[in-house]
């Protein structure tokens, strides 16, 4: 019946007229062919990546154990079901033709009515934003050459403020933002997308990345991505890390194109919603700041602990297995939160660049809570207890203090003429002159900060004092 799949919009409200097209043949063999999609290869590749975690997963069990995954059945058989899968699912035309049909479908989504968009069974976008994604991280290789202009068209418009109220379900909005970052963020921008660069370019303006020519993205994309940011708090708290992450990466890269700028600014007239937004961001890196910082002397205790084999070896089997789980655990959390730490430390100190943008952080109701973020994070960073958080190979955590502290302290430099910004520092339960003296001299050691920054940051602390 009419109500089999869910729509794309809440309670849309129903045409008065049947839908009878003087062809029916045509839309039949449309609605069918997207239906047989979403029963089969869309089914296919999350059955797919279900199979490649469960292989990882085996061989990650079996070298723990010091076991050969080569010769062990299981692991061989899960394997088989691997490739046998990958016969049929990442046949090379098969992908071809699916990502044009989701193109064609994308145009059809991009050019209907909106009262009719809102009748849209849900699925046909969410499995757009799937099969993509899928195909752009199991298979890259295979979008050279094939023109995905409708679905960056699409994405655009469905997570444009317009349409915000259309698309409620706050996983595939979610799921929209990801296919900009793994589809349409040109490769080597965040170092993640073997995607091939013709697919991220529109041939119409001579290859340019859709992100900085398409004229509805540089008109409504970073309020939408900014709006994105807050809702993705409901896919959950591991899901959201990772949304989150990428969203940066996306603000990161439209904040340094010219054609977005004036967008940005805009951004600024309203108050209220930046406002939410901002304290979203200072939440988000208290919360991670606050997780990391508790972590990481637990992984260097416990990497100490393993580096002496003779102190490992005496204690109990069952404690080790214990403290190696937790260890496990905890580098895990770790490497999920920094990425995203990284990315919104830096998207504060960009975005503060923006005269307007630092006014608003300026606001009685902002700057305390600003001032208070920053120094937590400067003292978990530069305070006594700094020596606990060096563990063995940082970068595998993604951890770099280095360029957390540059990036920290060019905020610092970006407010220190503020004089909102210095009396909330006075006030600061967080603040001390020993804490900024030692962040300087840091700075000045390891050239994290050079010419006029440098000399704002270290005019501060005298600032504060006559504050």
């Amino acid at each position: 019946g009419d109500n089999a799949v869910p729509r794309l919009a809440e309670n849309p409200v129903m045409p008065s007229e049947p839908y009878k097209p003087k062809n029916s043949f045509i839309p039949q063999c449309f609605f069918f062919t997207a239906r047989a999609l979403h029963l089969s290869v869309v089914s296919g590749s999350s059955y797919h990546m279900g199979i490649l975690r469960q292989v990882n997963n085996t061989a990650w069990q079996l070298r723990q154990r010091n076991e050969n995954a080569q010769s062990d059945p299981n692991f061989n058989h899960i394997l088989s079901m691997q490739y046998a899968n990958e016969v049929s699912l990442l046949a090379p035309e098969m992908i071809a033709d699916t990502l044009r049909f989701l193109n064609l479908t994308a145009r059809f989504l991009v050019r209907i009515d909106d009262s009719q968009l809102a009748l849209m069974p849900e699925h046909f976008v969410d499995d757009i934003c799937d099969l993509t994604t899928f195909i752009s991280r199991v298979e890259p290789k295979t979008m050279q050459g094939l023109d995905l202009g409708n679905i960056f068209k699409m994405v655009v418009k469905l997570l444009s403020p317009k349409y915000a109220h259309t698309v409620r379900n706050y996983n595939l909005r979610a799921k929209l933002g990801d296919v900009l970052y793994e589809v349409y963020l040109p490769p080597n921008v965040d170092g993640s997308s073997s995607v091939p660069r013709s697919v991220s370019c529109d041939p119409l303006t001579g290859g340019q990345p859709y992100l900085l020519s398409d004229a509805s993205a540089q008109e409504t994309l970073a309020p939408s991505l900014l709006l994105l940011y807050g809702e993705v708090e409901h896919t959950g708290y591991y899901e959201k890390m990772s949304h989150r992450a990428h969203i940066a990466a996306l603000l990161k890269y439209l904040w340094e194109s010219t054609e977005h700028r004036n967008a940005f600014r805009r951004i600024t007239q309203n108050k209220e919603s930046f406002i939410k937004f901002a304290n979203g961001i200072m939440n988000e890196t208290n919360s991670l700041i606050a997780s990391v910082m508790e972590k990481l002397p637990e992984i260097r205790r416990v990497q100490v602990q393993m580096a002496n084999p003779q102190q490992w070896a005496a204690l109990p089997e069952e404690q080790r297995e214990t403290i190696t789980s937790r260890h496990e655990e905890n580098e895990r959390d770790v490497e999920r939160a920094l990425p995203l730490c990284n990315k919104t430390l830096q998207m504060l100190g960009y975005l503060n660049t923006d005269d307007d943008i630092r006014n608003l952080f300026l606001l009685e109701e902002m700057c305390s809570r600003l001032v208070n973020m920053l120094l937590h994070v400067l003292t978990k960073l530069v305070g006594s207890k700094g020596l606990e958080l060096k563990v063995d190979n940082p970068e595998n955590y993604n951890f770099r203090p280095k360029e957390m502290l540059r990036d920290l302290c060019a905020i610092f430099a970006s407010f220190s003429s503020a004089h909102e910004f210095q009396v909330e520092c006075a006030k600061s339960g967080y603040y001390n002159t020993d804490l900024m003296t030692k962040s300087v001299k840091t700075c000045r050691k390891l050239n994290l900060l050079t010419g006029e920054s440098m000399e704002l940051f270290e005019s501060l602390a005298e600032k504060v004092k006559t504050a």
